[in-house]
């Protein structure tokens, strides 16, 4: 009886050991993001107030022609649309309205 726990104990142990290497291997290999791109392009400006917000939860930036403009609170900030386009982030784009009966 002893001699099957100490084999149960033996493969759980190896398989355990085996999982933290696999993890180990897999993870050192990354490599660490890169700054967030527009903190790079408010250096380049510092002079003026930026007038674009864009959010990088969904990657889209509002111009102050957009209607959600005033209300949006943005996360990042650049002060013309080809920085922020640079920065891989989409300009808003109005919704089509659905008719009610459709």
């Amino acid at each position: 009886m002893f001699g099957f726990f100490f084999q149960m104990f033996l493969l759980c142990a190896g398989a355990f050991l085996a999982g933290v290497v696999l993890t180990w291997l897999t993870m050192r290999t990354r490599e660490t993001p890169a700054p967030a791109a527009p903190l790079s392009i408010m250096e380049e400006h510092p002079a003026a107030a930026p007038a674009i917000k864009a959010n990088s939860r969904t990657m889209m930036f509002h111009t102050p022609e957009s209607p959600y403009y005033k209300r949006m609170k943005g996360d990042a900030f650049f002060h013309s649309p080809e920085d922020a386009r640079r920065a891989g982030y989409t300009m808003w784009t109005p919704r089509p309205r659905v008719p009610a009966g459709a």
